[in-house]
């Protein structure tokens, strides 16, 4: 343990955690974007941005943010207050702190996500309810705070 950390009681996992932007690839069309947790990193999810792109399919969509344990088993899941529509694009945002704003089928909608420090190999996950094999989603981003485990 550090001086710093002994003195005024900061702990380890506070004092050398970082922020990081993660850019994140677009899935085939009709599938979720699920971005994995790196080995020895333990990360904090403070927002995520992605555009979802509705088929013509007729189902309306609920986009969620949802958090997986190491064996893919969702350990929570966050919905917009919203939904999409057939041939709706939306921008859709989830952050920490972030109150819900937008409307059906608008052009942005955002909502809030719990703060959980994610494992490493636990995943996030990035989709919609009734999501049709030609939904897209794309130019997704993560913006997160990341420890380093250290033996």
């Amino acid at each position: 343990m550090s001086t710093l950390e002994l003195e005024h009681g900061f702990d380890a996992w506070t004092l050398y955690s970082e922020w990081v932007p993660v850019a994140l690839s677009s899935p085939a069309a009709g599938a979720a974007l699920t971005y994995t947790v790196p080995g020895a990193t333990q990360l904090e999810v403070l927002s995520a941005s992605f555009t979802y792109t509705a088929s013509a399919s007729a189902a309306n969509r609920i986009p969620f943010l949802a958090f997986l344990d190491q064996s893919g088993t969702s350990v929570g899941s966050f919905g917009t207050p919203y939904k999409l529509v057939a041939n709706d694009a939306s921008r859709i945002s989830f952050g920490v702190f972030v109150a819900q704003s937008g409307a059906d089928s608008a052009a942005r909608i955002a909502t809030g996500i719990p703060s959980l420090r994610l494992q490493a190999g636990m995943q996030v996950q990035l989709s919609a309810t009734a999501i049709s094999a030609a939904d897209q989603i794309s130019a997704a981003r993560l913006y997160v705070r990341q420890w380093r485990v250290r033996e």
